[in-house]
This record gives C-alpha cells, sequence and structure tokens, in this order.
C-alpha cells in the first residue's frame, strides 16, 4: 500500500513538472513575440524616411490648399515649368528712374522676376530703361500719368484717359502689349464709381497687401527691418505676399538682404500676368 502512494507522489509531481515546463514554454514564446513586435515597432517609428515623406506630403497638401484659395494664379507653375509652393508678388512703381538700373542689377544676379508699374512721362524720359526692364523678362504695368490725387481723380473718366495714355505709351517704348495697371496711392478710397468699374472692365487693376514702406524709410536697413514681418504675417494669415516698392537707390540697396530673406523662407517671386486675379483694396464706394 505505501508503495503505491509513493508511486502515485511521484506520478503527480512528474506531471506538475510537466506542466511547469509547457507553461514556462508559453510565457517565454509570448515574450519573444511581444518584444519582436515592439523591437520592429520601434525601428518602424525610428526610420527618418517613412516620415519625412509623410510630412513633406501633408506639407504639400496644406500648400495646395492655400493656392487654391489665396495665390490669385490661374496656374500654380512659373514660367519655367516649375511648381510654385510660396509665390510672392514684387512690384515696383515710379519708375522707370536712373536707379531702376540698380535694381535690375541686383535681380539679375539673384535670377528673380518682378513687376513694374512705370509712369507716362518717366518711360518717355528714361525709354532705353524702359526697354532694358521688358528685355530682362520682368512685367510691365502702368501707373498713370500725372501722379497727383487733385488731377487724376478730379473728374470722370480722367483715370481712364491716364490709363489708356500710360498703355499706350508701355507698346510705343517697349512692345509690349499690357493691362496691368495700379492707380496711384491705391484703389481705396480715392477711386469711387463709376471710375473703378470703368477700369476694371478693361484693364487688370492690382494694388498689394504690403507697402515697404520704402518712400518713408529712406533707409535700407529701416526698410530690411520692416518688411521681414510683414512677409511673415501676410503669409500665416494664409494670403499670397504683394510687395510695394519704388525704384529708388534705397531700395535697391536693401534688395539684396530681402531677396536673401526671401529665398531662405522657400518664397518664389514671380511677375504678375494676365492669367492672375488681382489683389484690390476693398471698395469703399
Amino acid at each position: 500500500m505505501k508503495k503505491e502512494i509513493k508511486l502515485k507522489r511521484k506520478f503527480y509531481v512528474l506531471m506538475t513538472l510537466m506542466l511547469v515546463i509547457v507553461a514556462s514554454f508559453f510565457v517565454i514564446v509570448e515574450v519573444r513575440g511581444s518584444k519582436l513586435t515592439t523591437s520592429q515597432q520601434t525601428l518602424l517609428n525610428a526610420s527618418p524616411l517613412p516620415l519625412k515623406s509623410i510630412s513633406e506630403f501633408n506639407h504639400s497638401k496644406k500648400q495646395i490648399k492655400i493656392l487654391d484659395r489665396n495665390m490669385y494664379l490661374s496656374n500654380t507653375v512659373n514660367n519655367q515649368n516649375q511648381n510654385l509652393i510660396q509665390p510672392i508678388y514684387l512690384t515696383f512703381d515710379d519708375g522707370p528712374t536712373p536707379d531702376t538700373l540698380k535694381i535690375l542689377d541686383v535681380l539679375r544676379k539673384y535670377d528673380v522676376k518682378v513687376t513694374f508699374f512705370m509712369l507716362k512721362n518717366q518711360m518717355e524720359s528714361y525709354p532705353d530703361i524702359a526697354k532694358k526692364v521688358a528685355e530682362e523678362g520682368h512685367a510691365i504695368g502702368c501707373h498713370g500719368v500725372s501722379h497727383d490725387i487733385n488731377i487724376i481723380y478730379s473728374k470722370d473718366g480722367t483715370a481712364l484717359q491716364e490709363m489708356q495714355q500710360c498703355l499706350a505709351t508701355v507698346k510705343k517704348v517697349t512692345g509690349i502689349d499690357s493691362k496691368l495697371i495700379r492707380v496711384p496711392y491705391g484703389s481705396a478710397p480715392y477711386l469711387k464709381e463709376p471710375h473703378r468699374t470703368e477700369l476694371l472692365s478693361k484693364f487688370q487693376l492690382w494694388d498689394w497687401n504690403i507697402d515697404s514702406e520704402d518712400w518713408a524709410l529712406r533707409s535700407a536697413p529701416k526698410i530690411i527691418n520692416s518688411i521681414k514681418p510683414h512677409i511673415q504675417t501676410v503669409y500665416q494669415n494664409n494670403r499670397t505676399p504683394v510687395i510695394l516698392f519704388h525704384d529708388k537707390s534705397f531700395t535697391a540697396q536693401s534688395l539684396p538682404a530681402i531677396l536673401n530673406y526671401i529665398k531662405e523662407a522657400g518664397y518664389q517671386s514671380i511677375e504678375i500676368d494676365d492669367s492672375m486675379e488681382p489683389i484690390q483694396f476693398p471698395s469703399r464706394s
């Protein structure tokens, strides 16, 4: 009897030992599997390439949405068929002047295209400079004749007549048949109805959303320090920067630093053409 009890006890001990071994095996397998899964996940998370690609894709989607809403463009490529991500318009008023040549030198060095809104009398005084602007591939529009509030906005039809005369001079001097205009001091508050609608029906009227204030600051360092935060603010508000400059020597001196900043920030400067929907001040008439 005692012998039988001992045999049964050995049997139970052996079975228990086997159960412990089997259970340990499954625990080890599960732990290893868990570690493998964790390691694989860690490896995936540590891989920079897929994450970078996803980030760039999402960034591109964001930029496309901004393009759709605010670019004022009918296309999303520049004249070299390159994709536009952050377009920016640099525009220059009141020329041409001898200082326009200094501006052209900087633009050529940085391979940047811009838009010049010229005055009739200035084109007649400096026809060779106006031609050079056209030859170097920049856009040309008109800024009128008198540049005098008391004249251009004084009576019915004066603004239209000035722009017609100015654009005829652009055609005569440069050979460009332009429809781009910018009225002196902007379209608001001086351009009242029905003159505003009259101009809009015939021309592409452009205002701006960043004033460099070069005309007031008259100093390259001051212009540079003033304009950078304005560019950032306009873009953060999902708007395309349209910057107002003038054909002045201090503006030319400020351009290298501004163009370096634009390039480093990822903007692409392009000239305006007739395919774009103009940015305009809200009418106050």
